[in-house]
């Protein structure tokens, strides 16, 4: 899994590729576990191949913290095989979810 993190104003797009699942889920809650200056955030999910319950957890528990601040919280560029997923658990009713 690679991560890239770029911060414009108050709002971090968070670039994900590979795979986020048991093994990777550590290393981004490491990643993403000091927002700095951002109050938004955007998950960007165009390289994601593969995401796994693991990563699932740690992308709720980023939206709940993003929620939490009064901030503004996205996924964007979704693939098929991820977005059934987020469908399959109704995450994509609890947050934004686009296939852009």
């Amino acid at each position: 899994m690679t991560i890239t993190k770029k911060l414009d104003g108050d709002t971090l797009t968070i670039a994900v590729d590979g795979w986020l699942d048991t093994m990777t889920a550590p290393e981004f809650h490491k990643e993403v576990g000091d927002l700095g200056a951002a109050r938004n955030i955007v998950l960007d999910f165009k390289g994601l191949e593969y995401i796994s319950s693991a990563g699932l957890r740690e992308t709720v528990a980023l939206f709940r913290v993003v929620n939490a601040n009064g901030g503004a919280f996205s996924v964007r560029n979704v693939d098929r095989k991820v977005m059934d997923v987020f469908t399959l658990t109704g995450f994509d009713k609890k947050f934004e979810i686009r296939a852009d």
